[in-house]
């Protein structure tokens, strides 16, 4: 089995469903996880370790390893680093097959059941999003990518991004060391993205139901993100095809499932790999950490799926207000 590390640099605050992340970090106990914090975590789980360290540490390793300055004084800016967490975090990855990173706003489904030892022994570079990514560690190419990739707002190189104060997006795709590793290396990259969905749920944030912009066409086709790219990014093509609505996330133990209403008006349950929530308002409302159902602003106590509840679950009036209350606070934070 292919060993594999996935790192999350995290200061400050934790948010609310924390607790949900590290326990489905904790079921996948053939991954390892390598927390990087200045907040108190406690974990007996074997596979998750807990470093405990400052922002400014992390800025001046990032420094001795580059040899030079860089900007780093608020941890989002975490994001743009993440291409060389390799180098950053080198005793702690180097014995391992494969390292990645991902984010805390999701919740893990069974990792293995799709990077599975077949895939992973095809591929070096797997996911290239921001939420969760792993590579291969012995990878000769991956300097070559990351050296001459740019960021997304600006045509600027790797010196220039670490420089900047701004978040240049440098990572991911469609224009980062993603993008870059597919342009350089198309066969050696999987996306997680077929013609007619991905293996993982991101559902937009300023629409109060459960909508992933890739796996609902139309919301798909009026995209320019994937629209504008899909000539260079052959795998965000897809097609049009029978899809859910009423989109609940169910955690039985290690696996995720997507359950919503299809076509023909039934129930159906898709097993995803993880579902990636953009820091939405989740309120957690359920003690149990291993079986669960997320609606679109709330975990909440498992109760076997109808299609009365999940329409209650995406339309009613108490889900709208809490995710404009939200918006409302959000932009009085940031306008102060």
């Amino acid at each position: 089995m292919n060993s594999i590390i996935v790192i999350l640099p995290y200061f400050g605050k934790l948010p609310e469903m924390f607790p949900f992340w590290l326990e489905s970090c904790k079921q996948n106990e053939t991954i390892n996880f390598l927390i990087v914090t200045d907040q108190q975590i406690s974990s007996s789980a074997q596979n998750i370790k807990i470093l405990n360290s400052s922002l400014f540490a992390i800025k001046k390793k990032i420094e001795t390893v580059l040899g030079m300055k860089v900007w780093l004084e608020k941890p989002y800016k975490l994001c743009d680093f993440k291409a060389i967490y390799n180098k950053i975090f080198y005793e702690h990855v180097d014995k391992y097959d494969f390292w990645g990173y991902c984010d805390c706003d999701l919740i893990f489904g069974d990792i293995r059941a799709f990077l599975t030892d077949e895939l992973l022994n095809s591929y070096d570079y797997i996911l290239g999003l921001g939420h969760f990514h792993i590579q291969r560690t012995k990878d000769e190419k991956y300097e070559r990518v990351w050296k001459s990739a740019r960021g997304l707002w600006h045509n600027i190189q790797w010196r220039e991004v670490f420089a900047s104060s701004q978040n240049e997006w440098f990572d991911e795709l469609p224009y980062g060391v993603a993008g870059q590793y597919y342009t350089l290396y198309p066969d050696k990259f999987w996306s997680g993205f077929s013609i007619h969905k991905r293996c993982y749920e991101s559902p937009i944030t300023n629409i109060p139901t459960f909508i992933d912009g890739y796996n609902c066409y139309d919301s798909y086709i009026k995209d320019p993100a994937y629209q504008n790219h899909i000539d260079r990014l052959q795998f965000w093509k897809r097609e049009k095809c029978s899809e859910l609505k009423n989109i609940v996330y169910i955690k039985e133990g290690i696996k995720l499932y997507s359950v919503g209403i299809n076509a023909r008006g039934g129930i159906e349950k898709h097993q995803i790999l993880y579902a990636h929530f953009y820091k939405r308002p989740l309120s957690a409302q359920t003690q149990s950490l291993t079986k669960y159902i997320i609606r679109p602003n709330a975990i909440v106590k498992y109760k076997k799926p109808n299609k009365i509840l999940l329409w209650w679950y995406a339309h009613n009036p108490i889900l709208r207000f809490s995710i404009f209350y939200h918006r409302i606070m959000k932009k009085l934070k940031f306008s102060k």
